[in-house]
């Protein structure tokens, strides 16, 4: 069999091998992003009253969780004269409060993380399908 001959072959088996990974990726992604949002609902975390936007809503995506962070930010800035928990003396009885509300903070950025990095999985996963598709109808047309 000729060389050009199997090209063919070899294009539908990087077809399908995209398509695979393509597969794979939107699947994660969307694995990885509903089950961020279960245990951030988990929490029963609700956006105050006082925040600037979606006040009374559940936190369950990175929208909300990103008000959330900042109404905690405000929170703590407003309590501790505007200090941050780094700019605190360690014996301030602001202190601890600060350094909750940092580590709250903290972990509700890395749920927004962790939702980019899934619709990054999804949109990367559905790109490598389409380019899978794409070339499984160019590996047809040359047969």
């Amino acid at each position: 069999m000729s060389k050009l001959a199997e090209e063919p072959r070899r294009i539908a088996a990087l077809a399908d091998a995209l398509c695979g990974v393509g597969t794979v990726g939107v699947v994660g992604g969307l694995a990885a992003w509903l089950m961020v949002r279960a245990q951030l609902l988990g929490e029963r975390i609700t956006v105050p009253e006082g925040a600037s936007r979606w006040s009374g809503r559940p936190v369950g995506g990175p929208i909300t969780a990103y008000e959330e962070a900042a109404f905690i930010r405000k929170a703590a800035l407003a309590a501790t004269g505007g200090k941050t928990y780094g700019e605190l003396d360690g014996g301030d009885p602001a202190a601890p409060m600060a350094k909750d509300a940092a580590l709250l903070r903290s972990s509700l950025f890395t749920s927004i993380l962790a939702f980019g990095v899934a619709a990054a999985g999804v949109g990367v996963g559905a790109v490598l399908v389409v380019v899978g598709t794409a070339l499984r109808a160019t590996a047809a047309a040359l047969r």
